[in-house]
């Protein structure tokens, strides 16, 4: 027989109790990038909104936001642990940011592939988008096609 129950989990926002090492591995087994564990905290720390996903009392996934909390928030780091993508997770957390972000414009960078995902969610393919990149990263992202010449 096969369980069908839908998958339980919860949303909750506290950066204190989040396990960043945890995190740390879902995000490089998701994959988006692997992170040194005390830039990931810091850099969730100085987002505006964070929202993290829990089962079983276990870290399955988180998504943050940055904004000036008026007219712009881009939202980053939409991760789900492998094992519980396609269970509703990633879109739970998409919308608890929304729905805590008071602007009128929501920008997000998804990974190459995903752009379905968000799709879904309501977001539309950005064509005045323009992104600066630091070296190396610049010639990644150029290599993975995140960023071409403008032309």
């Amino acid at each position: 027989m096969i369980d069908t129950a839908p998958a339980v989990f919860a949303i909750c926002h506290q950066l204190h109790a989040t396990d960043w090492v945890r995190l740390a591995d879902i995000m490089a087994r998701a994959p988006l990038r692997e992170r040194e564990t005390g830039q990931l905290a810091l850099a969730w720390r100085n987002s505006y909104a964070a929202a993290f996903a829990h089962a079983e009392g276990r870290l399955i996934g988180g998504a943050r936001a940055v904004s000036d909390g008026v007219y712009y928030a881009t939202i980053y780091d939409v991760v789900v642990d492998p094992d519980w993508q396609g269970q509703g997770v990633g879109r739970a957390l998409v919308q608890d940011l929304i729905g805590r972000l008071p602007v009128e414009k929501i920008f997000l960078t998804s990974v190459p592939g995903k752009e379905g995902f968000y799709a879904k969610l309501g977001f539309l393919r950005q064509t005045n988008a323009m992104g600066w990149y630091a070296a190396p990263a610049r010639a990644e992202a150029i290599a993975r096609g995140v960023l071409v010449e403008a032309g």
